[in-house]
Formats: C-alpha cells, sequence, structure tokens
C-alpha cells in the first residue's frame, strides 16, 4: 500500500544518497534510508494508524490486532512515539517514520525536477514529502515496514547534527586578483 506523507521533516539523512548496512544489525544488506519526523497533530497520523491496522488484518487475519500490539511493543512498525527516542535531536514530541530501500529512491525538487545529493536540498531538519510503500511482513518477527520510494524537497529547516550544507549568502563576496599577480600577493588580498 503506497502512501505520500506530507509536510514532514526528514531525519538521519546520511544514507539517503548511499546505500549502507544498518549500524549494529544484523543484516549486511545495503539500504538507502531516512526517517521521517511529524507531530501528533498531523493531519495524516491517524491515516497512518488506520493503514497499520489494515495491514496486520490484511497479513495475519484475526490475529493481526494482537500481533499488531507485540510487534509494536518491540519496535517492530515503521511509525512509532520520538519520545522513545530523546536521545536524538528533534524526536521529543514527535511521531516518526522509518523508511528504506534496496532501490535507489526518486529525489526532487519543489517543480518535480530530478535533484541529487549536490544539490543540498536534502538534509536532516529539510522539509519534505515523501512517497512510502508500506507492508507487513513475518521474517525472524512479525512487523510492519515502510519501502522508501522518493523523497521531494518542500522547504528549508534549521539543520539537525552537522547541518545543511553552506549557501553562497553564508559567503562574503570576495574581489578576484588581478592577472599576473604573485601567490603572495594573491593571499594579502584574501586576507
Amino acid at each position: 500500500m503506497n502512501i505520500l506523507l506530507k509536510d514532514v521533516r526528514l531525519a538521519f539523512a546520511t544514507n539517503l544518497f548511499t546505500a549502507a548496512p544498518f549500524p549494529g544489525g544484523n543484516d549486511p544488506t545495503p539500504y538507502f534510508s531516512c526517517t521521517f519526523l511529524m507531530p501528533p497533530t498531523h493531519p495524516q497520523k491517524k491515516q497512518i494508524e488506520k493503514i497499520m491496522d489494515e495491514l496486520a488484518e490484511a497479513k495475519w487475519g484475526k490475529k493481526g490486532p494482537a500481533i499488531l500490539r507485540a510487534a509494536k511493543a518491540i519496535g517492530k512498525v515503521f511509525f512509532r512515539d520520538g519520545d522513545t527516542k530523546p536521545e536524538y535531536e528533534g524526536f521529543e514530541g514527535m511521531w516518526f517514520v522509518s523508511a528504506r530501500s534496496k532501490v535507489r529512491p526518486s529525489y526532487f525538487d519543489g517543480l518535480r525536477a530530478p535533484i541529487g545529493e549536490a544539490d543540498g536540498l536534502l538534509y536532516s531538519g529539510a522539509y519534505v514529502n515523501a512517497s512510502l510503500g508500506l507492508y507487513a511482513y513475518t521474517k525472524g518477527n512479525n512487523g510492519l515496514g515502510a519501502g522508501l520510494r522518493g523523497v521531494q524537497y518542500l522547504r528549508k529547516g534549521d539543520a539537525f547534527g552537522a547541518g545543511a550544507p553552506a549557501e553562497e549568502d553564508d559567503f562574503e563576496e570576495i574581489q578576484a586578483p588581478e592577472e599576473g599577480d604573485e601567490p603572495a600577493e594573491r593571499d594579502e588580498l584574501l586576507g
């Protein structure tokens, strides 16, 4: 089942463009992955919870509600309370969706033009829309997962952790050295 999350905040964007195994996990498979944060008042929160119930019922029938409760208790669901991760910046008081994919997701700007890592728009803290494929699984544990299909930049947000890439307005304009200036003179010009 696919869903388009609207106006959520991007977190853990480190592996958004470069696939890597989950740190400390048992699975050596490299994944593209990230997390999306939303406040408890987000208009799609109830929709996500309903989809979780539907996925559990479709996969496990009458046992669905009990299996879903058990999966939630051990953190084997894609949608969780951010207060369970207070050590991470931006999670407190929020809800989060964790998503991953073995296949490189699509990345777009607000005009739906493709973008890449060098564009600097998709960083931890930016606001985005996210296309996800949601599913129930039985592998090791029963649970609900979210496949990362694509991310669309929506708007800037305060960066988490190391921060967003610098922008041209962060710098002062420097006068270019005259042709023929010696390297020492260039160093003096640049201060």
